[in-house]
């Protein structure tokens, strides 16, 4: 969204995308755009700044398999300073004129297009679109929108973003095919009906307007609670997150839907406070809608989370919901193993024409995402000899790799279960699972000591706490639970599970470019993190089946 020197304004594919995940956060950036003394912070995200370098490697490679089957014309667009809206007009039209020029000569493709219109249908402002299509394709007498997407299947905002440029080259009258296009991460095609497209973001086009318009009359920023442009919410929208907090609103409580918020308000608390000091019975007698366990176990969780703030030494309030849940953990074996994987959703591997490869020495050339790069372990003389005999990483930077340290893995547990056999591996939440089981598809492993493992031997964590306790904190993921049982100063480093994938990445660059103490310091930080991991898993087993149960 930019509004220009001249107070007219102009969107984008990406606001209306925003508008449909959160429209609070859109309405908040159109009045720090009208000067109304507000502003969305901008938060830096490195994953997020990853899947965009990747999207636009992906990019690339279309655009080179493209340039290999037809001309391609490469476009080009210099912006200009929107505060003056002369200047800034006057690129874009001569971009948009190069675009209308490259349609009309016998190219067959045409690469960031950029697409204009001065002002839209309906606008009740001045209020303008600009966009620019990654791929425009000529098929028979007509063109054809496409868009690369890293994404593994189409969604929603991609295909809001190729109905508005497909509507604005229709409106500047280029004969256009009654389909478009995304390139799917793996290279596929996904093909879908412009008939379908075209009303659902003609009608988000127009919400957005009609936000601008909204804004743009009410001299105050519109406040929080305002349900003209309701929040989303969510801890990492930029604009809701910073509010959240400063409002003490009930978004807060951990496990919270929105409808369960909508009914909370509606019965009279409008902050986490006002509703954790409420009686049960204020509580109940308030807010019907919402059954009886689920209200009383949203109650606690307010108040839990109250009594935390209150705690001076920082330490989260918890009680026990069920003793029985913590009992059924199996009794400690010498042979445990505390597991955690580090996997990176975005890998591929890509033969010499660009398409991706599963893993080539099994000469398998199905389509593959992701991989975990380490396989992290902790446990007692795990790796003897070492200078940390507890922790044992296996580190992975292929498909074959992974493989390889897969096979490590489950010979190491049937060593280990032959001298333990009633030991146990410990993980936190259900990644480790299913990680495991598209492995063994992947890789075609089947073993006894893999269904063992699956059946009998893997223990997760999450369903126990989730069931068992109550803790006074906005998230139970484990990195938030150990305020129970570690010390603040205990995880240094790489922060969460983004970063490792991100640290994981510049790893893998800085090899390219043989950067060897780069890439030893990356491998080194992540290693670091992970051993935390683990050990963290280990230590809240142990404060489950002591500190908890009171033993």
């Amino acid at each position: 969204m930019q509004r220009l020197g001249d107070g007219s304004w102009v969107i984008s594919a990406s606001d209306l995308a925003v508008f449909e995940s959160c429209p609070w956060r859109l309405a908040r950036v159109a009045d720090e755009k009208l000067g109304k003394g507000v502003s969305v912070p901008d938060t830096t995200d490195p994953m997020m700044e990853l899947v965009a370098r990747l999207g636009l490697e992906h990019e690339a490679r279309q655009l080179e398999l493209l340039k290999s089957q037809m001309q391609v014309t490469e476009l080009t667009y210099d912006p200009a300073d929107p505060a003056d809206a002369e200047a800034w007009r006057a690129n874009i039209q001569r971009a948009q004129h190069d675009t209308m020029d490259a349609l009309s000569s016998d190219v067959g493709a045409l690469f960031q297009a950029t697409l204009f219109e001065e002002i839209l249908p309906g606008a009740p402002l001045p209020i303008g679109f600009q966009g620019f299509a990654d791929f425009i394709v000529r098929t028979g007498d007509s063109w054809e929108v496409w868009d690369s997407k890293l994404a593994r299947r189409a969604k929603d905002h991609a295909l809001l973003q190729l109905a508005a440029y497909h509507d604005q080259l229709e409106r500047a009258g280029v004969t256009l095919a009654d389909t478009v296009q995304i390139i799917l991460g793996d290279g596929t095609h996904s093909v879908h009906a412009v008939a379908d497209l075209l009303e659902p973001y003609r009608q988000m086009r127009d919400r957005v307007m009609a936000l601008i318009a909204h804004r743009v009359i009410d001299p105050l920023p519109l406040p929080w609670g305002d349900e003209s442009f309701a929040p989303c919410g969510t801890k990492g929208c930029p604009a809701c997150s910073e509010q959240i907090v400063v409002m003490d609103d009930l978004f807060q409580i951990a496990g919270l839907r929105k409808t369960q918020r909508d009914k909370i308000l509606t019965g009279g608390f409008g902050t986490l406070l006002e509703f954790a000091d409420a009686s049960r019975e204020e509580v109940r007698r308030a807010i019907p809608g919402i059954g009886r366990d689920t209200l009383e176990g949203l109650h606690l969780q307010a108040s839990l989370q109250v009594a935390t703030r209150n705690n001076p030494d920082g330490r989260p309030a918890w009680e026990v919901l069920s003793r029985g849940m913590i009992e059924n953990l199996p009794e400690p074996s010498p042979g445990d193993i505390f597991f955690d994987f580090e996997g990176d959703p975005t890998y591929q591997e890509f033969a010499a024409d660009g398409s991706p490869l599963g893993s080539l020495s099994q000469g398998d050339d199905s389509v593959w995402f992701g991989i975990e790069y380490l396989f992290g372990m902790w446990g007692e003389n795990l790796n003897p000899g070492s200078a940390d005999s507890s922790f044992l990483p296996l580190w992975a930077e292929t498909f074959d790799q992974e493989r390889e340290a897969f096979d490590t893995f489950l010979r190491l547990l049937e060593d280990r279960t032959a001298v333990f056999p009633d030991l146990h591996v410990y993980h936190y939440a259900p990644y480790e699972r299913t990680r495991l089981k598209q492995m063994a598809k992947r890789h075609q492993i089947d073993s006894p000591m893999l269904r063992a493992l699956l059946d009998h031997h893997l223990v997760d964590l999450y369903p126990v706490v989730m069931k068992g306790l109550k803790v006074g904190l906005p998230s139970y993921g484990l990195k938030a639970l150990e305020a129970l049982y570690f010390d603040p100063e205990t995880r240094t480093g790489i922060a969460g599970g983004g970063e490792s994938v991100v640290a994981f990445a510049d790893y893998s660059l800085a090899r390219a470019h043989d950067n060897q103490e780069a890439a030893s310091e990356l491998k080194n930080s992540i290693l670091h993190y992970n051993r935390i991991d683990c050990f963290s898993t280990q230590a809240l087993r142990d404060w489950l089946i002591t500190t908890a149960l009171g033993r």
